[in-house]
């Protein structure tokens, strides 16, 4: 019997590519690292809060602005069903990012050439950055589901009749992508834009009224949504201006691109996308074959380029309001763009060097290999602080003192009760230092009352602030307090050596427990 291996291979090729992506997945959510700072500032307010509570802005931390609100929900409604962990805190992200696999095979099929297919979804399937959101306790990972559904529900609507029917599910499932996903906002005024105006250049006024109807359901929502469960926005939000300044520092706001300022900004930023949040290889090559990509698709495909293209611009504008910043996690959800893009690129490389045979795929091996970056993700973002906190548990005697490093705080808080620990029983032992800006922490605080309290009338206290030098006077209170332990997380090493080399001055250091990304020291002061 003859069998022909080749046409099963590339049959089977794609669900094999999605089995490692799957696998990949896996593995990093079963590694199940702590919560690390940010995801701890959402997970605290799962602790007691029902879910009508979750959906009245602001959160305990005020994150409201950042977290939508049906991500809050299908959160709560997992640790409902199956118990409160960090197991079940992850489950809608991980089923998010393997969902997104699936969908992004269908996206590449109806997208770019059938060449081209394996190549992206190989991209897809090992990048760092993809893997990692599927595992992390916040929405990036469900922008991106979210993301490449609506870019299928566009082909579903060009490929299929129009009737009402279909045109209230347009509506509705739009309506309600904006309640999951903020970036969703991007892709709807995309594809609203893109439908009005494929019907306005075929001269079918009525369908383009149909769609402006279309688009203006999904804008009711999202002001409803903006202003109802987010509180309006960052103008509104108590740490807004904390967060304004804090994406200001990181240059994540587009100054006017018609100055020399504003085109280096677009130059660097272009080519940053591709080391993250891409995880791509040599990011100044992807980023050549980014644009060799839109090129051929300018030229084949411009239905697909507008759609792929269109979200950067409409984000780079709100960047430049100063309303949605540019960079890092924020834009994974245009990820998958990026690899369909750069994949089509890479086959149209092959296709015009056809007639050199012997180099066409010793080319496209080298470009492809070059692009890629192999999974490195259980390196990224790790703050250990359950082991820190089991070691304590272990070790630690009644009469005891702990003091927390101030951003260890919202973590203590969600894992104390799973090591005998009760955060009630901590407090500030100094007053809250006024600031122009109030962090996430010092919000809360305020938001609860907190009074400070003399060292000798607590076992636990809270640190006033992540800086060194402004705790410093809190630090001399503890002089012959006996054994305190020191816990630390979400602390550069610069700014840790401060305070252990300052307490090894004023004490003898007995014990250390180092993690990544987290320690614990014990002094006899």
């Amino acid at each position: 019997m003859n069998l022909n291996i080749k046409p099963i291979f590339w049959r089977w090729l794609p669900w094999l590519i999605i089995a490692l992506g799957i696998i990949l997945r896996l593995d990093q959510y079963l590694f199940n690292r702590s919560l690390w700072l940010d995801e701890a500032f959402i997970a605290v307010n799962f602790i007691d809060k029902t879910l009508w509570e979750l959906l009245q802005p602001p959160l305990d931390y005020s994150h409201s602005i950042i977290i939508p609100p049906g991500f809050l929900i299908m959160a709560k409604l997992s640790i409902t069903l199956f118990g409160n962990s960090d197991f079940i805190l992850r489950l809608f992200p991980f089923i998010c990012g393997v969902t997104s696999l699936l969908l992004f095979y269908y996206m590449a099929k109806a997208y770019i050439s059938n060449a081209a297919v394996p190549l992206a979804l190989f991209l897809f399937a090992i990048s760092n950055s993809l893997i990692f959101y599927s595992s992390e306790f916040k929405q990036y990972s469900s922008d991106v589901t979210i993301t490449i559904a609506l870019f299928l529900l566009v082909t579903y609507i060009q490929t299929h009749r129009l009737t009402i029917k279909r045109l209230l599910l347009l509506a509705i499932l739009g309506a309600l992508a904006v309640w999951f996903s903020h970036p969703a906002a991007f892709i709807l005024a995309t594809i609203g834009s893109y439908f009005m105006l494929w019907n306005g250049l075929n001269r079918k006024w009525q369908q383009m009224i149909i769609f402006a109807i279309v688009s203006f359901i999904w804008l009711l929502s999202f002001l409803v949504m903006y202003f109802f469960t987010m509180g309006g926005g960052l103008e509104t939000s108590p740490i807004g201006d904390y967060l304004l300044h804090l994406w200001k520092s990181w240059n994540t706001f587009m100054p006017s691109p018609f100055s020399m300022e504003g085109i280096q900004w677009l130059y660097d930023k272009y080519i940053k996308m591709f080391e993250y949040p891409a995880s791509l290889g040599i990011f100044a090559l992807a980023a050549g074959l980014f644009f060799v990509g839109c090129i051929t698709l300018l030229a084949h495909r411009k239905g697909a380029l507008f759609l792929l293209t269109v979200p950067f611009v409409v984000v780079l504008a709100t960047s430049y309001f100063e309303k949605y910043p540019f960079a890092d996690r924020m834009i994974l959800f245009l990820v998958p763009a990026m690899y369909l893009i750069i994949a089509e690129a890479v086959i149209q490389i092959q296709v015009k060097l056809l007639s050199y045979k012997s180099v066409t795929v010793a080319v496209q091996i080298i470009l492809f290999a070059a692009v890629v970056n192999y999974p490195i993700y259980s390196l990224q973002l790790r703050q250990e602080t359950k082991p820190v906190f089991e070691y304590l548990q272990k070790n630690v005697q009644t009469t005891d003192t702990l003091y927390l490093y101030q951003w260890v705080e919202p973590a203590f808080r969600y894992y104390a009760s799973n090591y005998n620990f009760n955060y009630n029983d901590c407090h500030i032992v100094t007053h809250q230092q006024k600031s122009d800006l109030t962090r996430e922490i010092d919000y809360f605080r305020s938001k609860q009352g907190f009074k400070p309290v003399s060292v000798n009338e607590t076992q636990c206290i809270l640190g006033i602030s992540g800086n060194f030098y402004q705790v410093q006077p809190e630090l001399e209170k503890l002089q012959n307090r006996g054994r305190v332990w020191f816990v630390f997380s979400h602390i550069n090493e610069h700014e840790r050596s401060l305070f252990l080399n300052y307490l090894d001055t004023k004490g003898v250091r007995i014990d250390d427990n180092w993690q990544p990304g987290a320690s614990v020291h014990l002094y006899q002061l």
